[in-house]
């Protein structure tokens, strides 16, 4: 039975912008040929690799590994992987980056079988339990995505692998804090995001049930949001409550074994907001995140954190 969850952001990667067409370009080509999925830099690998010494060193270890499809996150996951012993035990697009909504469609992740030529110890058996919309969500929905991939996940862990108590989710910073949110059931949960920092939420009731809601008449996730039957993904009633009778955060944004600290933290800055650069001038950059390094940035109109007055 699943009782601990680490969740995890990717090392420090390198940028790429978009235009307002939906055209990306990268500063530094991605091994996947995709230009929304850049590799990490050599100091993010540095990161990775103490994140997995960290991750290896706790007295309760993550018995699988599941990762955010882009390849930033798969390369963190492999030192990770390799310090712990294990497989990559499968991408799973439920915490997969976060794009704003736009008027285009955002280049989809690798295949698993692309990915696992570069990452052989990735298990492509494994079916993710969401496909995230190609024209992106909204902040709510992003965090709505996050409670039910975390529930479903959670099911998974439980009736396939009942022997696993610990896992470890390798993803991005506003799907951070999202799954920290849903797993808490606070909308406004102050979660730290900073580059492979690592936060650890522990189960209440290991036998508690989810809450499911019917599609039909229900609210759904962002039109293009689909489950392993590609069908229609309803909202969970979380918010108040958490996933599966609630967690509790036990650690939160932790980066104390990193040597260079706390790095590039990320808020959510407002309803639309991405986790990249936007090309000047192209009319999507007045909705950004706000991303900081090293330490948690002074409060300010612009940054939405604790407190947040933005509906999710």
């Amino acid at each position: 039975m699943l009782e601990t969850i680490y969740i995890v952001r990717h090392g420090f990667r390198s940028n790429w912008v978009v235009s307002n067409d939906g055209t990306y370009n990268a500063t530094i080509k991605s091994p996947t040929g995709i230009p929304s999925d850049p590799p990490l830099t050599s100091y993010g690998v540095d990161q990775a690799r103490q994140l997995g010494v960290h991750l290896a060193s706790l007295d309760i270890k993550p018995q699988q590994i599941y990762s955010s499809p882009y390849y930033r996150c798969l390369q963190t996951s492999a030192p990770i992987a390799k310090e712990l012993g294990l497989g990559i035990e499968g991408v799973e697009g439920g915490i997969a980056e976060w794009f704003g909504t736009a008027p285009f469609d955002h280049p989809l992740p690798a295949t698993p079988e692309l990915l696992k030529t570069f990452f052989p110890n990735l298990n492509t058996d494994y079916q993710p339990i969401i496909t995230p919309a190609v024209r992106g969500e909204t902040m709510a929905q992003v965090h709505d995505r996050a409670a039910y991939a975390l529930t479903r996940l959670v099911e998974y862990v439980d009736k396939t692998h009942p022997h696993v108590k610990a896992v470890v989710l390798v993803s991005h910073a506003a799907t951070v804090i999202a799954s920290g949110r849903a797993l808490v059931g606070d909308p406004n949960m102050d979660v730290g995001a900073g580059t492979c920092s690592c936060s650890v939420y522990k189960r209440k009731d290991p036998n508690s049930s989810p809450v499911w809601v019917d599609v039909d008449g229900k609210e759904v996730l962002s039109v293009g949001t689909l489950d392993l039957n590609k069908a229609p993904v309803p909202v969970l009633p979380w918010r108040g409550r958490g996933i599966l009778g609630g967690w509790t955060c036990e650690t939160n944004g932790d980066c104390s074994f990193l040597s260079g600290g706390e790095e590039r933290n990320w808020w959510f800055g407002g309803d639309e907001a991405w986790d990249f650069p936007i090309a000047k001038g192209t009319g999507v950059e007045k909705t950004l995140g706000t991303e900081m390094s090293g330490h948690r940035g002074p409060g300010g109109d612009e940054i939405v954190g604790k407190g947040e007055s933005a509906k999710i």
